[in-house]
């Protein structure tokens, strides 16, 4: 691996004459150097210092792919107040920290920060970085990094090692939410019907008014609690089982309630009433301007006015006004995304592994759900399984 990162010795030389633009303008530009990993090695998130809070700030900046909060200080901060089991590994290379690994530590198995909550993970380096994968994790003793949702570059990760890919959503607001909401109206029935839905709300219950920014916790257990119930209806793994999992909801949106564009990551829960009645709520991250679209939940007792379409359409409509640039939908490709995004952008899922055998169970697994997903009566199936076993599937969360 270090044979890879040798480095050519600096060679002083007069200083030469400044190059005339016209001739810079057409000379190739220069190839960056890599950036070579030589060392790396596991600490808790605690003993990180200042200065590696400030290096992952720095190295983050490196990709835009990093932009969402997910490799924020605040989430892994957050995480870590939650579960208190979050690792890292810290890789230097030339005297210099060039890369950063927030984990969880499952045996010899690495799984990102925050499990699969977390829609976002790479290691958070400069993307020149060149990485022996397997030499790293021999380093720090460790079997297998696994990945669901990995972002940027892949550092020279081999390709055997992703086993496949899933499309994620965005919706890049512009300069205008609203002209952005008018063009989804256009181009989405849906979209454009729902204010239909809304004025009968209105006529038949009462003002359709929302709060972007509530702060009530009160009404953030609503969110979770409908949330569960959702997830109870529609036979999918009930995220919030795990303790830990719902005071991470609450440590996010603890955090001091500062503008909506401004760096610190916090939760964010958007609410709809319809008169006094609470419809529907949303609870995301907010960071910087950009929005992570988490948790949206309605009462299913006003389903038939899509409460949960309302909201979305009046976030979006005083987003520009209250600073927020961007929603960032997440992995998965759920109707809804479709309708009401404009970008979209592929996550890759496998796992790096020292292990064939480990890796081959891996993919084989993967196939597996591949052909049960392909089941006719898959939905019947699923249904038995969640009754007889409600918590399978929790040791994604584990």
């Amino acid at each position: 691996m270090l044979d890879k990162c040798i480095q050519k010795s600096a060679i002083e030389t007069p200083m030469a004459a400044p190059i005339p633009e016209n001739v810079a303008a057409q000379m190739p530009e220069q190839q960056s150097p890599n950036i070579c990993v030589t060392a790396a090695e596991v600490i808790s998130w605690n003993e990180l210092d200042q200065s590696l809070r400030d290096r992952l700030i720095s190295l983050r900046s490196t990709q835009h792919e990093f932009n969402t909060p997910f490799f924020s200080l605040g989430y892994l901060d957050s995480v870590q107040a939650a579960r208190g089991d979050v690792d890292v590994v810290v890789m230097t290379g030339g005297n210099q920290v060039v890369g950063l690994l927030p984990f969880h530590r499952l045996g010899r198995v690495a799984v990102p920060a925050g499990r699969f909550l977390n829609d976002g993970h790479n290691v958070i380096a400069d993307p020149r970085t060149q990485l022996d994968w397997m030499w790293m994790l021999k380093q720090c003793k460790l079997k297998s990094f696994d990945f669901h949702a990995l972002l940027g570059s892949h550092y020279g990760m081999r390709e055997t090692s992703v086993i496949g890919s899933t499309q994620s959503f965005k919706a890049d607001l512009g300069t205008s939410s609203v002209d952005f909401l008018s063009t989804l109206e256009s181009d989405h029935v849906t979209i454009r019907r729902q204010e239909q839905k809304t004025r009968k709300m209105e006529r038949e219950i009462g003002p359709v008014t929302m709060e972007l920014d509530c702060r009530d916790p009160n009404l953030l257990a609503q969110a979770i609690q409908w949330k569960r119930s959702q997830y109870q209806r529609t036979n999918i793994l009930d995220l919030f089982t795990p303790d830990w999992t719902r005071s991470l909801m609450h440590v996010l949106h603890e955090q001091a309630p500062v503008q909506l564009d401004a760096t610190p990551t916090r939760g964010l829960l958007s609410v709809l009433r319809a008169g006094d009645q609470v419809v529907a709520l949303h609870y995301g991250m907010i960071e910087s301007g950009l929005l992570h679209y988490w948790f949206p939940a309605y009462d299913p007792e006003f389903a038939r006015y899509s409460p949960g379409t309302a909201l979305f359409k009046s976030i979006v409509r005083s987003s520009t006004e209250a600073g927020i640039h961007c929603i960032d939908m997440g992995y998965g490709e759920q109707p809804y995304k479709k309708k009401q995004t404009d970008t979209i952008t592929m996550v890759s899922h496998g796992c790096v592994s020292t292990s064939n055998y480990y890796r081959a169970w891996r993919r084989a697994t993967h196939t597996a759900t591949k052909v049960i997903k392909q089941i006719p009566m898959k939905e019947s199936i699923k249904q038995v399984v969640r009754r007889v076993y409600p918590s399978a599937g929790i040791s994604k969360l584990t």
